[in-house]
């Protein structure tokens, strides 16, 4: 029951809370395809490598970041336009 009224509520959201959210998507996505071809890259070298390891971890945890900041940035501006109108 609560999960329709939240997905009714998402799909309802203004353009720019959606531009927020679509691009954010975009770019954890592109930092989670960099940190696979890093992990890709360092192949388990722990020795010569691990900046790789640690450069891949980091864009795994920037993403997290970024999903969490922008869903709290598409909920500030959804609220704002909400209570404008």
């Amino acid at each position: 029951m609560k999960l329709r009224a939240v997905l009714r509520r998402m799909l309802s959201m203004c353009p720019e809370a959606w531009y927020i959210s679509l691009r954010s998507l975009q770019l954890c996505c592109a930092l989670l395809l960099g940190a696979v071809v890093l992990l890709l890259a360092w192949n388990g070298d722990m020795l010569g490598r691990f900046a790789l390891y640690r450069l891949a971890r980091s864009f795994n945890e920037y993403a997290q970041s970024l999903l969490l900041v922008s869903v709290l940035a598409a909920v500030c501006v959804e609220d704002l336009k909400a209570s404008s109108s």
